[in-house]
């Protein structure tokens, strides 16, 4: 059998080349991780290899599941290890929870029993899946090839033999080696978008051409060459920029074009932070170097922010909230959040904000609660709510700078400024905030 041979063969490469010792495969009881499951039973000494499964009990079917491997594997003498997941309300989202729980658990046994190497059954369905959803989600090049064949573990290192396969590769070995399997249901309801993407989306890409999945591998290994071109030019700049931590020297970085940029920053970010940072955030920071804006701040996420001083940058996270309630001066330069601000007297045909009369006390200060903004006609409107209706993040609501004329809120920092109202008045006053 043709698929036999080649299944059997590669996968037997695929651990000769990445010299796999003790394994430890994961197994769901699916068809993907029972076809594995059989294959490297063929190849390793059964004292050589165990079995992982952790119950995420988020189906009734579940429990019967993990008693299904454990009589398969007690039947044939495999090592079996399982746990259960509890956690239904994580702090992260479900699937990133669940996914996390799992790799700490597999960790945890090969570090337990010494395994060297775990083995999953990802498949070029997956690979597929998994390019166009990073696609949908972000576009960032160093996310859409995150799947890869072999990558450092926590403990020793992961391998995916079966990435070359499609689903239907295996579903074929499977059904002539008559190889017993479990079915989730689940798998078959859109309600995910990985689901939506399998159920829907790609077989409409399969009928307009049955080498769509063979594709989708062609451009995962091409854009892993040119990443790995990239990744050489990189590391050359970040040695120019002599990095401390997260800060560095921004001259060698801009040398390059916008558009390298965005792919330097986009590198940057995914290998050295772990959070999210959007295209918008990046284009921002770029923004910031192109236009030689010798003090800025960048907003990004979880309190981070990307900070410019002259030629210096640095990644910090910061407090969410800051106490600031300062007395200032016109004219008088005051240094705060990474930005210069002046209050400066003009004429009122200038002016960001007019007043009636020359202020007695210029304050600076951040939200207070019941703080309201003037807005005509005698109405005023709550602070809160313009943060809302501006979509200000909550992070960054504790954080925004307030200027205050003798108590009376005239500026809050990019959303609000009294003159927008009110716009007669003897004296006039424009904000220099960069």
């Amino acid at each position: 059998m043709r698929i036999e041979n080649e299944l059997i063969g590669t996968v037997k490469k695929v651990l000769q080349r990445y010299r796999a010792k003790r394994i430890l495969i994961a197994v769901s009881g699916g068809v993907d991780s029972m076809v594995l499951l059989t294959i490297i039973s063929k190849l390793i000494p059964k004292n050589e290899f165990g079995v992982v499964n952790v119950d995420h009990d988020l189906r009734p079917e579940s429990a019967s599941e993990v008693r299904f491997l454990r009589d398969f594997c007690k039947e044939k003498g495999f090592k079996f290890y399982t746990t259960k997941w509890t956690k239904h309300s994580p702090d992260m989202g479900m699937e990133a929870a669940g996914r996390q729980f799992r790799y700490d658990f597999f960790a945890k046994i090969m570090d337990q029993d010494n395994y060297d190497t775990l083995l999953t059954a990802h498949h070029g369905n997956d690979l597929a899946e998994n390019i166009l959803m990073k696609m949908i989600r972000s576009g960032n090049v160093f996310e859409v090839t995150s799947l890869k064949q072999q990558r450092n573990f926590k403990v020793g290192q992961l391998v995916r033999p079966l990435l070359k396969f499609s689903k239907s590769d295996l579903r074929k070995y499977a059904k002539k080696r008559e190889i017993k399997f479990v079915q989730d249901e689940t798998n078959f309801e859109d309600i995910t978008m990985r689901n939506r993407l399998r159920n829907n989306i790609f077989p409409e890409l399969e009928k307009e051409n049955g080498q769509v999945l063979s594709h989708f591998r062609l451009f995962d290994q091409q854009m892993n060459a040119l990443i790995s071109l990239a990744m050489e030019k990189f590391s050359k700049i970040e040695n120019d920029m002599k990095l401390h931590d997260l800060s560095g020297e921004l001259s060698p970085v801009e040398e390059l074009d916008h558009n390298q940029q965005t792919l330097f920053w986009g590198s940057f970010f995914t290998r050295n932070l772990d959070i999210s940072v959007s295209n918008k955030q990046i284009d921002q920071i770029i923004d910031v170097i192109e236009n030689n804006r010798p003090n800025a701040l960048v907003d990004l996420e979880d309190n981070w922010v990307f900070q410019r001083s002259y030629e210096r940058f640095e990644i910090k996270k910061m407090d969410s909230k800051i106490n600031l309630k300062k007395l200032i001066e016109v004219n008088q330069p005051i240094k705060i959040n990474g930005y210069n601000l002046v209050v400066k007297k003009v004429p009122v045909s200038e002016a960001d904000i007019v007043v009636e009369k020359m202020p007695e006390q210029i304050m600076l200060r951040t939200r207070q609660a019941g703080d309201k903004l003037a807005i005509g006609n005698n109405l005023h409107q709550k602070l809160s709510k313009r943060f809302i209706n501006k979509k200000v993040p909550e992070y960054q609501r504790d954080r925004s700078i307030i200027l205050l004329f003798d108590n009376q809120i005239v500026w809050v920092e990019k959303i609000y400024k009294i003159s927008d109202y009110f716009k007669q008045g003897n004296y006039g006053f424009k904000i220099d905030f960069r």
